[in-house]
């Protein structure tokens, strides 16, 4: 109860503060896609290929936003209460750019978003060979792989 009630004031607190404080506050509730350098400090990411899973072309996507993976690179970030809320992909004629929404765990309890699988949909991406970037297209230093849809 107590902390309830600390929570409801802090919460009043920030309402009367500044906008950009309570942006800030509110983000944490909020998904919001990941930038390069935050999926690098949390171990980086990994494309594999393609699968059908229950009638839907995924593409599968190693990621832990934890932090406490070693996917890519050597993590330099932890994350406790962040999880992954989706895999957004984008097409534009033979690219692939993906981006990572990320939010809090909703129940810490929960396993959620969690672990180091993700789905990206393929759903309504003509078969061919892609070239897949994460977060913009032709970025030399962003680029996932390359994979075919059949």
């Amino acid at each position: 109860m107590k902390r309830s009630i600390l929570s409801a004031v802090a919460i009043l607190i920030l309402w009367g503060a500044p906008m950009p404080a309570r942006a800030d506050v509110l983000d944490w509730f909020l998904p919001h896609s990941a930038d390069w350098k935050f999926i690098q400090s949390t171990g980086g990411l990994r494309i594999l290929p393609p699968q059908i899973i229950d009638g839907k072309m995924l593409l599968p996507v190693l990621y832990d936003a934890s932090g406490l993976s070693q996917i890519t690179c050597k993590p330099s970030a932890l994350n406790s209460g962040i999880v992954v809320d989706k895999i957004k992909v984008r097409r534009s004629s033979d690219v692939l750019v993906i981006r990572v929404s990320t939010c809090l765990r909703k129940d810490m309890g929960s396993t959620e978003g969690a672990g180091h699988i993700h789905y990206a949909d393929l759903s309504g991406i003509p078969p061919g060979t892609y070239q897949v970037f994460y977060g913009r297209a032709n970025d030399p230093y962003t680029i996932l792989g390359q994979i075919d849809i059949k």
